[in-house]
């Protein structure tokens, strides 16, 4: 951040710096945060990166709409729906295999 007027850069910092990823555990750099998500930034992004530029700004000139939504507005089914999908496909490959 520039300690002169807490303005935050427009701009990522470069690869050099690497930030704790809460996800994986260990330093990564804001590139690899961008695209991890088959091409989209992780969900995290935002939180991760705010702290040294304004990411969501940048994200947002980047990204298209849609882009950015998918990324991080869209939630998503909740997991408790995503394993009932899951144990009704498994009980329907299983009933075709009696």
């Amino acid at each position: 951040m520039n300690q002169d007027n807490n303005v935050l850069p427009a701009d990522p910092p470069s690869d050099d710096l690497g930030i704790r990823c809460p996800r994986l555990g260990h330093q990564i750099n804001f590139s690899y945060c961008r695209s991890e998500n088959s091409g989209l930034p992780c969900f995290k992004t935002l939180d991760c990166w705010y702290h040294h530029f304004d990411v969501h700004n940048f994200l947002k000139d980047k990204l298209t709409e849609k882009d950015f939504e998918k990324a991080f507005l869209d939630k998503g089914k909740p997991k408790v729906f995503s394993l009932l999908d899951l144990i009704e496909k498994a009980k329907e490959r299983k009933g075709k295999q009696d």
